[in-house]
């Protein structure tokens, strides 16, 4: 709800929409709990959730898009945590070489 492109669309203040589509589920959320947020939203106010990869939209009373979902949502939330990591190293790594936030000495 607080992201600045996709905010006023869950927020139904751009109007009436028939659902969401994204290149991955990576892109509804930054991690489990957003990506199901923003997918059960979707399925509870009835607008269809499409992702590439997926032939046609997400069902929700498919058990295998069911399951597929969280799953891609976790693997969401691995990236984001493995992205955070590899930022926080390479911070210490250039203040060890003594160029804080990466300039030049």
């Amino acid at each position: 709800m607080i992201r600045p492109k996709l905010g006023p669309w869950l927020g139904d203040e751009r109007g009436p929409y028939d659902g969401l589509v994204a290149a991955a589920v990576d892109r509804l959320g930054r991690n489990v709990v957003g990506c199901l947020n923003t997918g059960y939203k979707r399925r509870d106010e009835g607008n269809l959730l499409v992702t590439y990869g997926h032939d046609g939209p997400l069902g929700p009373d498919d058990t295998t898009d069911e399951n597929r979902f969280p799953m891609e949502a976790w693997g969401t939330q691995m990236e984001l945590r493995a992205i955070q990591r590899r930022n926080r190293n390479a911070t210490v790594k250039t203040r060890a070489a003594g160029r804080p936030k990466g300039k030049p000495s």
